[in-house]
């Protein structure tokens, strides 16, 4: 890619080898053998009048890249934005009582223009956006660094939600991440959290903050704790649970709608992106070893209403709508729950909210027949054998059928399930260090 055109008069000066322009305004510094990198930074909004360099320095040759393509490239009124881990931290005192010795400020003073810079380090989230975990500092010239906030884009709703992280204590945790909140039980492991962990790759929506509730390996989080947390923030939250029962983030969003007298939704998992970069969620075991795509990937928690999904799942698709359930063969349809599938006479359960509000820890997705206690009638095989066709092998290994006896009505029309199907591991976020 050439340099920004944009951003400079007169010949183009060649870039030094290192530094890659992927687009106007933005380039990958240094080495990226398998252009994860770049894959993630093309990603990145671009800012006008703001040149963006995202990579990792390793070594004198990929600083010395950027420090001799900016000058020619930044122009007045023209800043700089460094996703470059440590790029903004101090690494001393400088000559001057505010000067700052830092490869940012160097560069400000060098370029005479704003910088900004992670101080520490600084991940790229699947979407397109960075995020530095101590923060990003705008630099200009020989004044002191300016705190400029932990992500960028900078979403509307980071302020309110740093400060929740900031000034909760006790029992609990909370701590900023790059889509939001974490809140899980206090531990008296001083491991770090590794970035790696997917709770860092949960893309950020700049409408509203993702609350991941719980942390594998720890035991759920008191819900009063969480509760008194959560009332301080906005009804536009998307909370989702992470080692913790779904069940208890129903519960806990349901209880905060009556309370804000607004639905509150929850994602069955970690939101994340698919093959195909559609959003999903994914339900994470409790020991965080395996997770898996429920059909289902958020709900709707109405004040007084059982849980509804928000769109209709892709097991669905095709179907015709009866309401709330889709019509799955002549006298049977299909209701999408939060625990599962629920396979039913086309005029029976309209009034059974119980049924709609079973418990579940979501590592299971439950395909329930007919009312409890009432054996499954024959008939109804060709249309469990249909339904079940339509889930994902991944679903298939993790279905308990209700009534047990459900299970041999479709066992010997459907193909055998991969073996390991239903324990896929989790990887977290890229990182420009």
């Amino acid at each position: 890619m050439s340099a920004p055109a944009a951003l400079h008069d007169g010949p183009r000066r060649p870039s030094p080898g290192s530094l890659r322009w992927l687009a106007d305004g933005l380039a990958v510094v240094g080495p990226d053998p398998a252009g994860v990198v770049a894959v993630g930074a093309a990603l990145v909004p671009t800012e006008p009048g703001v040149v963006t360099v995202v990579g990792e320095v390793a070594g004198p040759e990929d600083w010395a890249a950027i420090t001799e393509a900016l000058p020619v490239l930044v122009q007045p009124g023209t800043a700089v934005r460094l996703g470059i881990s440590g790029a903004g931290t101090a690494l001393g005192p400088g000559a001057g009582p505010d000067r700052d010795a830092s490869p940012a400020a160097a560069l400000s003073r060098q370029v005479q223009a704003d910088v900004y810079a992670p101080d520490g380090p600084v991940l790229i989230v699947p979407g397109g956006s960075l995020y530095a975990d101590a923060g990003w500092r705008r630099f200009n010239g020989f004044e002191p660094p300016v705190p400029s906030g932990l992500r960028h884009p900078r979403p509307g709703w980071e302020a309110e939600i740093d400060t929740v992280a900031r000034h909760t204590a006790g029992a609990l945790r909370a701590r900023s991440v790059p889509a939001g909140l974490w809140v899980h039980r206090q531990t008296v492991d001083r491991t770090p959290v590794s970035y790696d962990d997917p709770v860092y790759a949960i893309p950020a929506d700049s409408g509203r903050a993702v609350v991941v509730v719980g942390r594998p390996g720890l035991g759920p989080p008191g819900v009063g704790a969480v509760r008194a947390v959560l009332d301080a923030l906005d009804p536009s939250v998307l909370l989702t649970p992470y080692g913790v029962p779904l069940s208890m983030v129903v519960d806990l969003a349901s209880d905060l709608a009556g309370m804000w007298g607004s639905p509150v939704e929850v994602a069955t998992g970690l939101p994340t992106l698919d093959g195909e970069h559609r959003l999903v969620s994914a339900a994470v075991d409790p020991d965080g070893e395996g997770w898996w795509i429920p059909p289902v990937s958020v709900l709707r928690c109405a004040p007084g209403r059982p849980p509804v999904p928000v769109t209709p799942p892709t097991v669905v698709a095709g179907l015709t709508s009866e309401g709330d359930a889709y019509r799955l063969a002549p006298g049977w349809v299909v209701e999408p729950t939060a625990w599962g599938l629920w396979v039913r006479p086309q005029h029976v359960g309209h009034d059974r909210d119980d049924l709609r509000r079973r418990h579940t820890d979501g590592t299971r997705l439950t395909i329930l027949v007919g009312l409890p206690g009432q054996p499954a009638p024959p008939e109804v095989r060709t249309a469990l054998s249909a339904l079940v066709a339509r889930l994902t092998p991944q679903q298939r290994a993790r279905t308990t059928f209700v009534p047990d006896e459900v299970e041999v009505l479709v066992r010997a029309s459907n193909d055998p399930v991969p073996a390991g199907a239903d324990r896929e591991r989790i990887s977290g976020p890229s990182s420009a260090r």
